[in-house]
């Protein structure tokens, strides 16, 4: 999926200019385009590389934009590699940073002293995208977060008030989309019960199938979890977090509260043919190694295939920087480790090196075959799950069709084979969708494919961080 923010700014674009976009997730930049004015969003783990690509235009003689949460908080060195910066949203600045740059009196930095109104906006440019290597695309509703995470940007970049667009402008991009398959990228979809239950009716009778996040109390509404289902949701990422009330407490999450609501409340989402994108962070100043272990057994119990594991990381802007910074535990510090993945910050209880090779070992024992098998056939079993997505292309179908079959079929692995016998069985006696069950193999094997590339380069990596390692923060802190 590619990012939201390039076509949008493109449908911000004056139209005498021509246009073009690049994502090198997807595709190489032509290294013979010369532009005359780029626009680079980034956040901290990209950092480095979209400063090599501002350096890159400069020296064509091209003029260079930042924007994104990383410089938003960091333009003194975006400046170094650029000459601009767009500070937080890009509505009104973008335009004026065009009109200046028309000017040749270009500002370095554009800042806007309110947040847009956001209740509109026009439809991202989707046609510059290649979507031939897109399955789905991004769409947001609101901006905004009324909760104030220590580790989050959200609400330092786009504020606690929610602002919501027209229902009307939102069901006009759907109808103009390229895609039948939406993420919306809105940090809490259903804060607003009344605006969510509007945008269900306006959306449902579109035939789209469509992802998003939410807090867990969409479960209490059980009116809007069927609307959402009726609507074509299909799956919901949910931020847990921790396991670990004091480490909640800690950061502010005082909206989870755990225990039997947790299972009460994933229960009615799985009841309603609706699965969990599960997310967690470990690294909070309560937590050991033991929360690793804790995870895995919630989410084997919980039935949770989809599990989003993080290890903390504190991006510039957040508290979490903010107070890592002031008590020197972002010693050797690397925003390009931070993408979950690394551990970039002195832990209070965790070396480095254990706190790596804890979720190096966790996150492969969460999707090898056999749990995954484990977990799907708890949850599929209840038959809630029939309800058919959106329409597919014939070519993509035939595609992914093509890549399930070589990789789950013509395999030696015999976990493998025997996920999709399960599967495929369950299609065959009508209690899974054949897009639901075909979904989740993909998605399934999307995941064991990135573990499995991370592990062949475990010794490296490995290296990496043992370099970076200076014990447990609680043990340092004694010392000074």
């Amino acid at each position: 999926m590619v990012p939201l923010a390039l076509p949008t700014i493109a449908a911000l674009t004056p139209d005498h200019y021509r246009i073009a976009i690049y994502d090198e997730e997807i595709e190489d930049i032509p290294q013979k385009v010369r532009p005359d004015i780029v626009g680079i969003t980034t956040l901290a783990a990209t950092a480095r590389r979209a400063f090599e690509l501002g350096d890159h235009y400069r020296a064509l003689g091209a003029k260079v934009v930042f924007g994104g949460p990383y410089v938003s908080f960091m333009a003194d060195e975006a400046l170094k590699h650029g000459d601009s910066v767009v500070v937080g949203e890009a509505e009104g600045l973008w335009e004026q940073c065009l009109a200046d740059f028309e000017k040749g009196r270009m500002k370095q930095v554009y800042k806007s002293a309110e947040f847009t109104e956001y209740n509109s906006q026009k439809p991202p440019r989707w046609d510059l995208v290649n979507m031939k290597r897109i399955f789905q695309v991004a769409i947001q509703v609101s901006r905004g977060c009324p909760f104030n995470c220590d580790f989050c940007l959200v609400s330092r970049i786009f504020g606690r008030k929610m602002r919501y667009r027209e229902i009307a402008n939102v069901v006009e991009e759907i109808k103009a989309a390229p895609s039948k398959y939406f993420f919306f990228v809105d940090d809490n979809l259903t804060i607003n019960k009344r605006y969510a239950k509007e945008l269900m009716k306006a959306i449902k009778p579109l035939g789209i199938s469509w992802s998003c996040m939410c807090s867990l109390d969409v479960a209490t509404d059980e009116e809007l979890l069927h609307q959402m289902a009726e609507a074509g949701c299909f799956n919901i990422l949910v931020g847990f977090e921790s396991l670990n009330p004091d480490s909640l407490g800690e950061t502010q999450k005082h909206h989870n509260r755990g225990g039997s609501i947790y299972t009460e409340a994933i229960g009615k989402i799985h009841a309603a043919g609706i699965h969990i994108n599960a997310s967690f962070v470990i690294g909070f100043d309560h937590d050991t190694e033991d929360e690793f272990e804790r995870i895995f057994k919630f989410t084997l119990e919980h039935h949770l295939p989809n599990v989003n594991l993080h290890l903390l990381h504190a991006p510039p802007g957040t508290e979490t920087h903010k107070k890592l910074l002031e008590e020197g535990r972002l010693s050797n510090y690397d925003p390009e480790m931070g993408v979950g993945h690394f551990p970039t910050i002195d832990y209070m209880h965790m070396t480095r090196t254990g706190i790596f090779d804890k979720y190096m070992e966790t996150i492969s024992r969460l999707y090898s075959f056999p749990v995954i098998r484990e977990k799907a056939e708890a949850l599929f079993s209840n038959g809630a799950f029939t309800r058919p997505g959106g329409e597919i292309p014939a070519w993509l179908k035939a595609r992914l069709s093509w890549i399930t079959f070589k990789e789950y079929v013509l395999t030696s692995d015999k976990d493998r084979r025997a996920l999709f016998a399960f599967i495929f069985n369950l299609i065959r006696r009508k209690q899974i969708a054949i897009d639901r069950g075909m979904g989740f193999l993909l998605s399934m094997l999307g995941y064991n494919r990135h573990i499995r590339e991370h592990q062949r380069h475990m010794a490296e990596y490995r290296s990496m961080v043992m370099a970076r390692d200076t014990g447990k923060w609680k043990d340092k802190s004694k010392v000074t």
